[in-house]
């Protein structure tokens, strides 16, 4: 992503798909000397590369030593020195890359970077709750025992004690398509276990082929929520009723707690956001109200290894 360095002491600034520079609370990069302007200038990204807008700033913003002028945006190119009221207030744009989808901490300095389009809060480790891009293309809040939400950009939200904001660049549009849609409706998610079980390997066959997804120790916990959707197909319940299996007796099969099932719901959709598989996000399914889960994908085939 994008990024500002300072000329004096190498202070780094990642780059927000609309960055205001200024002395004010609302900015991005705060810079406390009084000659900076509360909302001094903005750095923006244009959907093709950033650029700089002097907001009407007292004392002007400078783009390679030159005044520039107020109002007009002009393109920033890798290596670009900017300052802001005086030259000796000066940051290098030593990254021109776009703005990625990010979570940023309020009260301390953390980010979380949206890779695989998954992101855990308060970090990969202990994810308390789960950011996560939608096969709808939005970007979607869930929390263990409450209902699935649609973020934006600059959506605030308190997880583990804090605050944090979500930043996504407007640019961005949903990632589904009709190609994909159509390779959905004849996907199916396979399950080859060993006798005794210690192995479980997923993979997941579509018309244009498999994709394998190897073996990994929270395949166990889908393989019995495939197991319980199956069963309940056998028995002609309804399709929304299939499936459906408490959290605590989940958690008790599986001699974890609750927190160590949520935990496991996220590994699972991060290891499928990073195969880049929609399926990401509809792989586990919940009831928040009465804490079910449930496997999403309805086409299930498991066999013996």
């Amino acid at each position: 992503m994008g990024k500002l360095r300072a000329i004096a002491g190498n202070t780094l600034s990642s780059l927000q798909s609309e960055h205001l520079v200024g002395r004010g609370s609302q900015c991005a990069l705060r810079l406390s000397p009084a000659y900076v302007s509360t909302q001094h200038a903005l750095v923006r990204w244009n959907g093709h590369a950033w650029e700089l807008v002097d907001r009407g700033s007292r004392n002007g913003t400078y783009l390679n030593g030159v005044l520039i002028e107020p109002g007009k945006a002009l393109r920033l190119e890798p290596g670009a020195i900017v300052a802001f009221g005086r030259l000796t207030e000066s940051w290098e744009l030593v990254d021109a890359s776009p703005p990625q989808v990010r979570i940023l901490a309020l009260d301390r300095d953390v980010e979380l970077i949206g890779a695989d389009n998954v992101i855990g809060v308060p970090s990969d480790h202990d994810p308390q709750c789960t950011v996560y891009r939608g096969a709808d293309g939005l970007w979607k809040l869930e929390r263990p025992d409450a209902p699935v939400t649609n973020i934006e950009d600059g959506h605030v939200f308190d997880a583990a004690g804090q605050r944090w904001r979500f930043c996504s660049p407007r640019s961005a549009g949903p990632t589904a398509t009709a190609e994909h849609t159509n390779e959905d409706c004849f996907s199916v998610l396979c399950f080859a276990v060993s006798r005794d079980e210690e192995f479980v390997e997923v993979s997941l066959e579509r018309r244009s082929g498999t994709i394998g997804l190897g073996s990994r120790a929270h395949n166990y916990l889908l393989l019995l929520l495939a197991r319980a959707r199956k069963a309940d197909q056998v028995a002609d319940l309804p399709e929304t009723s299939c499936g459906w299996v408490y959290k605590e007796d989940l958690a008790e099969s599986l001699r974890m707690t609750p927190q160590q099932i949520d935990g496991e719901v996220f590994r699972i959709r991060k290891h499928f956001g990073q195969h880049g598989l929609d399926e990401a996000s509809t792989i586990i399914e919940r009831r928040p109200r009465t804490k079910q889960l449930r496997l999403g994908p309805s086409r299930i085939r498991i066999v013996r290894m």
